[in-house]
């Protein structure tokens, strides 16, 4: 049975132009850039539909900023809570850019995507954010279970744009094989300062008729991108993209120097088109460590999914009023690097404060298993809870905005048998005589997982500086902090 959705939009959004689509197969794009977003199916009348836009060449057109997701891609044929979702859908930045996120979710937690920062025992939830802004389609960055937070920065002066290439925004489709050059490194969760870029190899292709596990043949272009600057690298991720859905696969290879074969279930996942898990690039063999297919098509649940559920950092559409959110690890001469390396740890507070008998610390744990320079706060109270709170003051300057929101992550590690404890999130509008003249609330309870909570609110015309402040509202109870913000926008 095929659900049918009114259009959801957020107010000012431009329309994204669909390519030109054929009635004899799937459509023909004039560039990546078209590759980037799925498509979703219309009946005619502006209702869309949850069918598989494969189905309807038609009637397809591009997902819209704003509108909700009538049907997921995932990665296997049943609706397993092994399974991960993804989907790619556009986002408009405070300038009205479009940026483009490319969401994973392991189902095995909600039925319903949401994002939480990964970590070793409870981060299932990841993105990818695409940008268009300069010469190259390319990632932006990424927050995955694996390297937690990783912004792609190409170089110390905190650019992000063409850093993680895929392949030339402008090239037209159909074209051959291309290469390039660039500079980037993912090691640092704040900028400034930025240091260890390196050089990384990038290919491009475009493949007709692209098999796939579903036995769906796509128009495909297809990105690989080597470790290091040659194709004799430890590593490469490979990545596909249709006019239909956008991202639609993620390869992960790993040099026989690293590995000693291929991961029988990475074949399982992934059988077509990988030659059983062995390849061969210059004059090194590679083996399929990981893989995603996400041709198979369910509706959404609950007459569509709205991405504003999924947290995507001010970092990339927005602006962040508050410092050092990420928490990031130092060496003894302050220089960034991964935690637990050579003495690295989480040494800097500043500029947040404190108020009352508060405890605060960092988790000195990286928040992924594999290398990261992300640590966290951790802070509690000791006696009956009486205003002590964990504080930032942002200065506006000639911040021209009018909306903003504000938010973390919160987590309280120890909690046990599905318990909650009270934070209360604030943010107070201070003006030039140092007066609270409007304040905002967000009251959470939180859990053992790390969940984002989020509110928002309108500048009040005197305000000249903004705190965001925690309260806590329990006693000895830990909690742990990360990514929190307050930015321009809706």
């Amino acid at each position: 049975m095929t659900t049918k959705f009114n259009i959801v939009l957020a107010g000012g959004v431009a329309a994204i132009v669909a390519g030109f689509v054929s009635a004899f197969g799937p459509a023909k794009a004039d560039t990546i850039q078209d590759y980037l977003i799925q498509q979703v199916c219309t009946d005619g009348t502006g209702m869309v539909t949850s069918e598989d836009p494969v189905t309807c060449p038609t009637r397809a057109r591009k997902l819209q900023p704003g509108e909700l997701l009538p049907y997921h891609k995932w990665d296997m044929p049943q609706q397993s809570n092994l399974a991960q979702i993804s989907d790619s859908y556009p986002v408009l930045d405070i300038y009205g850019r479009t940026r483009v996120v490319s969401t994973f979710y392991f189902t095995r937690d909600d039925y319903v995507p949401y994002f939480a920062p990964a970590g070793p025992s409870d981060g299932i939830s990841a993105y990818d954010l695409g940008v268009t802004d300069g010469a190259y389609a390319s990632f932006a960055g990424t927050y995955d279970q694996g390297g937690g937070w990783q912004p792609f920065w190409k170089n110390a002066q905190c650019n992000l744009t063409d850093s993680w290439i895929i392949a030339p925004k402008d090239l037209q489709i159909p074209f051959g094989q291309g290469q390039a050059t660039t500079t980037l490194t993912a090691s640092f969760p704040q900028c400034p300062t930025v240091d260890r870029q390196s050089q990384s190899l990038t290919r491009w292709n475009y493949y007709a008729d692209y098999l796939y596990q579903s036995g769906k043949r796509l128009n495909t272009i297809k990105s690989w991108h080597f470790s290091q600057n040659s194709t004799n690298s430890d590593a490469i991720e490979v990545f596909m993209f249709t006019k239909e859905y956008g991202k639609t696969k993620w390869e992960a290879w790993q040099a026989s120097t690293k590995v000693s074969g291929p991961s029988q279930l990475a074949v399982e996942r992934c059988g077509v088109g990988t030659n059983n898990g062995v390849a061969h690039y210059g004059s090194t063999t590679y083996y399929l460590v990981d893989c995603h297919d996400w041709t198979f098509i369910f509706p959404a649940a609950n007459g569509g999914w709205n991405p504003a559920a999924f947290h995507i950092d001010p970092l990339y559409t927005s602006i962040n009023l508050l410092k050092n959110t990420h928490m990031q690890c130092t060496d003894g001469s302050g220089k960034t690097r991964a935690c637990g390396q050579s003495g690295s740890q989480c040494r800097i507070m500043a500029p947040w404060n404190r108020i009352g008998d508060l405890n605060w610390g960092f988790n000195q744990s990286p928040q992924a298993p594999r290398e990261s320079s992300n640590c966290a706060v951790r802070f509690s109270i000791p006696s009956a809870p009486n205003g002590q709170s964990l504080y930032q003051d942002a200065s506006l300057g000639n911040t021209p905005f009018q909306q903003f929101t504000y938010g973390a992550a919160l987590k309280a590690p120890y909690a046990t048998g599905g318990n909650t404890y009270p934070i209360a999130l604030v943010v107070h509008q201070i003006d030039a005589s140092g007066n609270v003249v409007s304040s905002a609330t967000t009251q959470v309870q939180v859990g053992k997982g790390y969940r984002f909570a989020q509110g928002s609110f309108n500048r009040h015309p005197a305000a000249q500086t903004f705190r965001f402040e925690a309260y806590v509202g329990v006693i000895h109870t830990e909690f742990e902090m990360t990514d929190a913000w307050i930015a321009p926008g809706t």
